[in-house]
């Protein structure tokens, strides 16, 4: 399944909350730099899905606040 995320960093709280298009949001107080947001965005979306941060991988959007992340529930993580 792939998501289309919108990412906040540096934010005062995290959270994760579904948008009415379909999309999520995810706030997360890590800054924008050295992949710092994305790492704590993929952990914060494992959070969410009940599942290893393995299971996620940004598949577009590393430097942009729009992300598409691929999310694979299935019992193995992809290599």
């Amino acid at each position: 399944m792939r998501v289309r995320v919108k990412v906040n960093a540096g934010a005062q709280s995290e959270s994760v909350r579904e948008l009415d298009d379909g999309s999520l949001q995810v706030r997360t107080r890590a800054p924008a730099t050295k992949g710092k947001a994305n790492k704590r965005v993929l952990e914060l979306l494992a959070d969410y899905f009940g599942l290893s941060p393995a299971h996620l991988e940004i598949v577009a959007g590393h430097t942009s606040p729009v992300k598409h992340v691929q999310v694979n529930r299935s019992a193995e993580a992809p290599p």
